[in-house]
């Protein structure tokens, strides 16, 4: 919000825009028992990453206007219909209203939508249904009044105030009618504010809060940072609860918790995805976590660096950026390096076989250049796809 202190983002996303964005942490989900069921196979490729030249293709007008220069980070890059979504701005220091704007890599041409979204930060787009979302990171109005989010789906882009809220970070669907916010609001135990998750089952008219988290004595900063729905489940769990929070599970009639479970550990929708059968995400000093419903398994072990952003562009991958390089799954468990990146990559997106990377500080977007995604071959034979009941839920909307 506009008025509050520079101090209320987490000091761990501070820390990252700085240095690296954090993930997920990995954990074994349930006690343990006398017979584990054995991980899934994971193949990675550990030889040294090649390097490719990268050309800057663009400059956004509309995050070099940002007051300052986190503003300035390109932090999503989300295609539709050949036009890549532009995700920037900075909710420690307040720099909003945010212009959901785009670029066009055909042409190197970044344009306005024609809609200004109340927030200090669009941090990343969700495509449900063949729309986008685009949840309001840190809205620029009062943090009892209602929040939400910037959509297409009547066909042209509107603001959506649904429901009070202090923060919305995420936006996803259950079973496709529905659809659910999550973040942080104010008053959701008594007079304490704390991570809240509202869901509207009849088209986005009215909204309910199903789910809230906060600590004994509130610290201000407990949230949602995610939801994810998997196998006819939507999950969450709340970060910087005092008392420690469990993951939330909702099966479509009732709530569950899962003991001892913390698959994603993260301050970064963008850093949560749903790819064949799976929730992935990342945690720094550990890699990319797969987690199905029940365990969490590191299919990507990265000791140096964090995994960024992830993309699905429709081409049979899941890509992830990481400050040490890009990698790429068919499967999501069996990753293939594909090339260094430059100190300031931040966003990735694949179009049409090129690679795009956004920029941090810097509002610039390059392209990587000699490397044609769709000519590079699998790390390893793709292992069976098993059915995905739940409507996938990402960038592109197209992985699972």
């Amino acid at each position: 919000m506009g008025t509050r202190p520079l101090s209320a983002r987490p000091l761990l996303a501070a820390l990252a825009a700085t240095a690296v964005s954090l993930g997920c942490v990995g954990m074994a989900a349930g006690p343990a028992q006398a017979k584990k069921p054995k991980p899934p196979a994971t193949t990675t490729t550990t030889a040294a990453l090649p390097t490719y030249p990268t050309s800057i293709v663009g400059v956004s007008p509309q995050a070099l206007a940002k007051p300052n220069e986190s503003g300035r980070t390109i932090r999503s890059l989300t295609m539709d219909n050949g036009k890549f979504y532009v995700g920037y701005g900075d909710y420690i220091v307040n720099g909003g209203p945010t212009a959901v704007s785009t670029f066009d890599p055909a042409t190197s041409q970044f344009a306005d939508s024609g809609l200004t979204a109340p927030t200090e930060e669009i941090t990343t787009f969700r495509k449900i249904n063949g729309k986008l979302y685009a949840p309001w990171t840190d809205p620029t109005g009062s943090a009892t009044s209602n929040q939400g989010f910037s959509t297409n789906a009547s066909g042209t882009w509107t603001n959506e105030f649904k429901a009070p809220a202090e923060h919305v970070y995420d936006v996803a669907t259950l079973n496709g009618s529905d659809l659910w916010m999550v973040g942080s609001a104010k008053n959701v135990e008594g007079t304490k504010g704390g991570a809240a998750a509202y869901r509207s089952t009849d088209g986005g008219a009215s909204w309910s809060l199903v789910a809230k988290d906060t600590s004994s004595v509130e610290m201000g900063r407990e949230r949602y940072y995610w939801a994810a729905a998997l196998n006819g489940k939507m999950y969450m769990q709340a970060q910087d609860v005092l008392e420690g929070a469990p993951l939330r599970v909702f099966n479509g009639t009732s709530w569950s918790t899962v003991s001892g479970a913390k698959p994603c550990n993260t301050v970064e929708a963008r850093s949560v995805e749903v790819y064949n059968g799976r929730i992935l995400c990342t945690s720094f000093g550990v890699g990319i976590v797969a987690f199905d419903g029940t365990r969490s398994t590191t299919v990507l072990p990265m000791t140096d660096w964090n995994v960024l952003d992830f993309d699905i562009p429709g081409d049979g991958y899941i890509y992830a950026l990481s400050r040490g390089g890009v990698y790429r799954s068919a499967d999501g468990l069996s990753w293939k390096g594909l090339t260094t990146v430059p100190e300031y990559a931040w966003s990735i997106g694949v179009h049409n076989g090129t690679m795009y990377l956004g920029e941090r500080l810097n509002a610039t977007i390059r392209k990587v250049d000699g490397l044609n995604t769709n000519a590079v071959p699998a790390a390893t034979a793709p292992a069976p796809t098993p059915t995905v009941t739940t409507q996938c839920k990402g960038k592109s909307g197209k992985g699972c």
